[in-house]
């Protein structure tokens, strides 16, 4: 009757195929009992060699539950104690369900016992006599036997030991799956429905629900899922129904499945998410202040004291110094070293003149004070302001630390402007790539509860905690500096922690380089510097030097300080005679010539060539690098011009929705410093297209084109943002075909605000008419006066319009 099954996985369609294993004689170590033969098969036989039971026709195999504790997971304790108190082996198992579960008189001989620690039973085979009696009615004996005599274990009182009739063709495997109150059936074949199901299921346990696949999935094979109420009920029915052929010709696969265990605690947690969420927020953070903060502390004090930097050891700036100038004697010999130049005799030689050592000298005085305010270093982009600042004022100061705010504000996500930051100040550990996953969660979070929990934070709160910690580190610096000073001279180092603000030297110096740099795109960030520097300055912990060429950092920096002066110090372009030194030398260092070696001719063009550029400091380092790769001294000037040139056209003369000023505005101070090296301020407010447009040459000085004098607190004079630049205006002014299209939409807007201001004088003509036919006002004068306006607008508007005609003249024949 029962028969193990397998597939033939040749071409032809698959088959079911019934073998037999030959009958083995009776190892000596089995044991024998009188009256029945029974034999009992090693377990690990069973699972080495094909993990099933055969039987023969007259053979059957009966299940025998709760003989010991299921074994819920690897290391189940319960199971372990158990089964070490019991201390059963298949010889007593055997003999304890011959004397207690078989009825005496049951015509049947047990051939074979399988253990099945897992489930907590046992397997049965048996043999029956032909034609005496049925499984069927070997089952019911058994179990009304059971009902008669129950047989109660103590490690489980409440559940008497059952029996089944195995059915399918039972799986014996050592495999890591353990009893679960949830089975999964896979059907082989066509699907299942749920009342056959339970017809087979049901008489193994209570069962809570069936729930089958979705009949538009596609996951294969097809399954179903039955819940159990108890454990036990499913490991009976896997054990006696796995392999079972149903009605329908399905054979059934049935394996367990995971269920979640549920506990008072975590269902608690979950049951309250609007305390525990909060809650788990504020623990981490309270743990991340407790445990990281220290640490963070540390590391931005040792990036500011340097005391474990190789840079600051002797054998290590001996070694560099060493190897530095001998690379510099071989690059500047080489064949490629004349077009090669060292960042620091690049800076050391910006910042040579003699009209900046007051410079120098004024700053270090100012560090060398009691700080009161800020120290603001202002000069044009390329003025050399920063390496004035970074390689000479504050080099030789001990504590130092320096932010660069242009490289802050060109990262272009928030994980990179958080990793940029905690680089610059040493804010170390630092985790930017939470920021993603804890907006997620606090985004799921707000979904699931309506609030968000706090885990996210934002990029300007946590840029405003790495500066907290900064200045919890550069205080502390400033107290350990005054306490080693006092203990040095007293002898003790009990001193107060304010004392030190009678040690100005103690202090560290703290450079924000290229302040409001692209302010527009992150305007809190500088605030934020600005109101942590206020901080710092008032407390007199630290000097605060803002190096900047922004003309507009007033607005910004007297919100946080508006009871103090700044000390401003301004970096101006060099001199003719010192720019055409520092041409001169650069050139002569890389060509290894004498200056009493160069032909006069050379020094003509040389001279000729500086005068369009000036004394900004990037326009005659670029000038020198053309010149040393070979390019003549007028051409180089010449292309530099031309570059000036369409870089205005690009930004200021072209069109765009984005900017603050139109073509024509900017045209008008372009053909201005054509012509005359600065512009009177007030005389262009005076003109049609600036009227009230101060914002406008405040947007337009912002984008250095043209720099604005102040004189007595007030602007008086407009000039060229860079030097280059009013060489560049004159040659596009030459530009015949470029003016002439500029001029005409000049003066065609010009022509249009004329336009408007006569309409409305047409418009209070008309309304001053009627007051005159109703002569209750006498109203001449002011439409005389109108009139008059009217006319010379008119006048105005004629002569722009002759204008015009001559420029489109000018386009016919240009290109």
């Amino acid at each position: 009757m029962y028969a193990v099954y397998r597939r033939s996985f040749s071409a032809v369609p698959a088959t079911i195929t019934r073998f037999r294993t030959p009958r083995r004689r009776v190892p000596d170590l089995m044991h024998q009992v009188p009256c029945r033969r029974h034999v009992v098969i090693p377990y690990a036989n069973i699972v080495e060699s094909t993990g099933l039971i055969d039987a023969s026709s007259d053979e059957g195999l009966l299940y025998f539950d709760n003989l010991s504790p299921l074994k819920y997971n690897l290391w189940d304790i319960q199971h372990l104690v158990t089964r070490f108190i019991l201390r059963q082996n298949t010889t007593s198992t055997l003999q304890f369900i011959k004397d207690k579960a078989i009825p005496p008189d049951l015509p049947i001989e047990i051939e074979q016992i399988i253990p099945r620690s897992k489930d907590g039973g046992v397997i049965v085979k048996f043999r029956k006599r032909q034609g005496q009696i049925t499984d069927d009615e070997i089952e019911a004996q058994i179990q009304a036997y059971l009902e008669e005599h129950p047989v109660r274990p103590w490690f489980n009182p409440f559940r008497p030991i059952k029996s089944f009739r195995i059915k399918g063709v039972p799986w014996i495997e050592d495999l890591h799956r353990f009893p679960s109150s949830r089975l999964r059936v896979e059907f082989e074949g066509p699907d299942v429905d749920q009342e056959t199901l339970y017809y087979y299921f049901r008489r193994y346990g209570l069962i809570r629900d069936i729930t089958p696949l979705s009949p538009a999935s596609k996951d294969l094979p097809r399954y179903a899922t039955i819940q159990f109420v108890s454990v036990r009920g499913a490991a009976i029915a896997r054990t006696c129904l796995h392999g079972i052929i149903a009605k329908s010709g399905t054979k059934l696969h049935i394996h367990y499945e995971p269920t979640i265990q549920k506990h008072i605690f975590r269902d608690w947690l979950f049951n309250h998410p609007r305390i525990v969420i909060p809650a788990l927020a504020a623990l981490l953070a309270g743990v991340t202040v407790i445990i990281f903060d220290p640490i963070r502390t540390w590391f931005i004090k040792q990036k500011i004291t340097k005391r474990f930097s190789l840079s600051n050891n002797p054998v290590v700036k001996w070694i560099r110094t060493t190897t530095m100038s001998t690379i510099d004697v071989i690059l500047a010999t080489g064949s490629f070293g004349r077009f090669k130049m060292s960042k620091k005799e690049e800076s050391d030689l910006q910042i040579g003149f003699s009209d900046r050592r007051g410079i120098i000298e004024q700053l270090k005085t100012l560090l060398n004070e009691t700080p009161e305010t800020f120290i603001v270093v202002q000069g044009p982009r390329g003025s050399g302001k920063v390496e004035l600042v970074r390689d000479h004022a504050v080099k030789e100061h001990p504590y130092t630390l320096f932010i660069d705010c242009q490289k802050i504000t060109e990262t272009r996500s928030d994980a990179a402007f958080i990793k940029e930051v905690s680089t610059q100040i040493g804010y170390f550990p630092v985790f930017p790539w939470m920021n993603n996953i804890s907006a997620f969660v606090d985004l799921i979070v707000q979904g699931v509860i309506g609030q968000k929990a706090g885990f996210s934070e934002s990029v300007d709160s946590q840029f405003k905690n790495m500066l907290e910690n900064a200045a919890t580190a550069i205080k502390e610096i400033a107290i350990e500096n005054h306490k080693k000073t006092m203990k040095s001279s007293i002898g003790s180092a009990a001193v107060d922690e304010d004392c030190y603000e009678t040690n100005p030297t103690a202090r560290p110096v703290i450079v924000i380089e290229h302040y409001l740099h692209r302010a527009d795109k992150r305007e809190s960030i500088y605030r934020a510097l600005a109101e942590w520097a206020s901080v710092l300055v008032m407390s007199k912990v630290a000097h605060v030097v803002f190096v900047t060429d922004d003309v507009g950092y007033a607005k910004v920096l007297q919100e946080a300080i508006s009871t103090q002066v700044f000390n401003t110090i301004t970096v101006g372009d060099a001199t003719p005679e010192l720019a055409r030194k520092f041409v001169l030398s650069q050139i002569l260092a890389v060509t290894g010539e004498s200056e009493d070696d160069v032909p006069e001719s050379t020094l003509k063009d040389l001279d000729e060539a500086l005068k369009p550029l000036g004394g900004r400091m990037t326009d005659l380092l670029t000038l020198v690098r053309r010149i040393t790769m070979g390019e003549s001294n007028r051409h180089a000037a010449d292309d530099m011009i031309r570059q000036s040139a369409s870089e205005i056209i690009k930004r200021f003369l072209g069109s765009g929705n984005d900017k603050s000023w139109t073509s024509e505005q900017a045209w008008t101070i372009v053909k201005s410093l054509a012509k005359d090296e600065d512009i009177r301020y007030n005389e262009l407010l005076l003109n049609p297209l600036f009227k009230n447009a101060k914002d406008v040459i405040a947007a337009l000085e912002h984008a250095e084109l043209i720099t604005v004098l102040e004189k007595d607190g007030r602007p008086y004079k407009i000039k060229a943002g860079r030097p280059i630049y009013r060489a560049a205006c004159q040659r596009l002014l030459n530009d015949k075909g470029l003016a002439a299209t500029l001029e005409i939409s000049t003066l065609t807007a010009i022509s249009g605000l004329l336009f408007a201001s006569i309409s409305k004088n047409e418009e209070e003509l008309a309304k001053l008419s009627k007051i005159v036919a109703s002569k209750s006002v006498d109203v001449s004068e002011r439409m005389k006066y109108l009139a008059e306006d009217i006319r010379a607008k008119q006048a105005k508007i004629s002569e722009y319009d002759k204008l015009i005609d001559k420029q489109k003249k000018v386009l016919a024949t240009e290109y």
